[in-house]
């Protein structure tokens, strides 16, 4: 229905923006996960049904997307009010899936200002959407590298699970690493030493 471009930039923006607002909300501990992006694409959805549910229909094929919006838009804000209601349950990040989700409402602005029609309501949505856009990303950016601090113990993944499940077994492969590190040394001196060899 949007095309693969303005999925992407929605999807890929929308998990910038939940991961900026997790990090100034919870700096305090490690959250992983695609919900925010995922709730990206229900606030895109969401922006454009808001910018044209004012577009009056002129043939049967965009009367017919007219309805198709209104019962979307049922779902879409049926969908976020579960989501965000689920958030704020244990081991969820709220922040993230409201990061995710207020993105995507400003990248759905700008995507979505140009589906319509008269081109100075575009023109005015499109600088809304950009302005809101920047304004946001700018400041949760600014807050994040200026305010924000992070425990250095979070540097230690095993470490930081190991204080809420006992029985948390690590699978970081740290030492796999160090050990392809040092297979990767061993390889390239005995490549030069049978090069040595062969010439």
């Amino acid at each position: 229905e949007w095309g693969s471009i303005i999925w992407i930039i929605i999807y890929i923006g929308s998990a910038f923006g939940s991961s900026i607002l997790s990090v100034c909300a919870m700096p305090d501990q490690i959250s992983v996960g695609s919900s925010g992006a995922v709730m990206g694409l229900f606030g895109g959805k969401l922006a454009e049904i808001f910018l044209l549910c004012c577009e009056k229909s002129k043939t049967v094929e965009e009367y017919a997307g007219e309805q198709s919006r209104k019962d979307q838009a049922c779902a879409v804000i049926g969908g976020i009010v579960v989501v965000m209601a689920m958030s704020f349950i244990p081991y969820v990040d709220w922040s993230a899936h409201l990061g995710g989700l207020v993105a995507g409402f400003g990248i759905g602005l700008v995507c979505f200002s140009f589906k319509i029609r008269m081109w100075i309501f575009m023109l005015v949505w499109l600088i809304v959407g950009v302005g809101t856009t920047i304004a946001l990303f700018s400041g949760a950016l600014a807050y994040m590298y200026n305010e924000v601090e992070v425990k250095d113990d979070l540097r230690d993944v095993c470490g930081y699970y190991k204080q809420f499940f006992e029985d948390y077994e690590c699978r970081c492969m740290l030492d796999e690493a160090i050990q392809w590190g040092s297979w990767g040394n061993n390889v390239n001196d005995g490549a030069e030493a049978g090069g040595e060899k062969f010439l």
